[in-house]
């Protein structure tokens, strides 16, 4: 085999051998940098979805927040309306219980002046004492009115109050959960940006290496063939 075939089989090898490496690391390359690119759309898909959890979240818990207080203030409502029904009620015992006073004195009265009896001594003392009763009788009434209407006015702001501290329990459960999930947005995009960039590189250094087989083949392929070329006799005189 002449010195020039020998070289160029020896160096054919090496340059095979070299463009074998380079398809190889292209294709490592790609297959990485694809890798890459599928995370980054995933790591978005989940990003995307994770803002709209949590803009859904929030909007629903702002909205039974809503409902709770309004709930709260017709219950209020409703609770203050049986104050005014106590307040009528309460006016209109004082009212009867007056009149059955008035009734009963007016009787006793027209009986003493039936039977000659003046007001007077005795008549004079019990018609005071009935009086005092009377009074008595009718602040009791009023008492005991007015504490019922206190109790219900007081039920109803515990009511109302009680409807602004969920309201705002939730609405600080709304902005909570925003935030979170804010939070958990950020961290899905940063883990995506750090997986994609390290798929970049990792489909870089294939590049890398690739390019170095390439060359190196390349270089291996000349001093192989320079070497068998010098082996077969071709720098020899003639």
């Amino acid at each position: 085999m002449d010195p020039g075939t020998a070289a160029a089989i020896a160096g054919g090898g090496q340059l095979v051998k070299g463009v074998s490496g380079y398809k190889a690391g292209q294709a490592s390359s790609e297959a990485a940098m694809a890798t890459a690119m599928y995370n980054a759309q995933i790591s978005q898909l989940n990003a995307q979805m994770e803002a709209d959890r949590g803009r859904v979240v929030r909007s629903i818990t702002e909205t039974n927040a809503g409902i709770i207080g309004e709930q709260s203030v017709y219950n209020a409502y409703l609770i203050d309306r049986q104050a005014v029904e106590l307040e009528d009620q309460n006016a209109f015992d004082l009212y009867v219980a007056e009149r059955q006073y008035n009734i009963f004195t007016a009787e006793k009265r027209a009986n003493w002046g039936a039977s000659g009896v003046t007001m007077k001594g005795s008549p004079a003392t019990v018609a005071f004492a009935d009086a005092h009763a009377a009074a008595m009788n009718l602040a009791n009434i009023e008492q005991r009115g007015l504490q019922a209407i206190s109790s219900v006015r007081q039920n109803a702001k515990m009511v109302t109050y009680k409807g602004k501290v969920d309201y705002n329990n939730l609405m600080q459960q709304a902005f909570m959960g925003q935030y979170t999930s804010d939070l958990n947005r950020a961290n899905i995009i940063n883990e995506g940006n750090m997986n994609y960039y390290a798929g970049a590189s990792k489909a870089y250094q294939a590049q890398q290496q690739a390019m170095a087989s390439l060359i190196g083949g390349i270089g291996d392929a000349a001093t192989a063939g320079i070497g068998t070329y010098a082996q077969a006799g071709g720098f020899k005189p003639t």
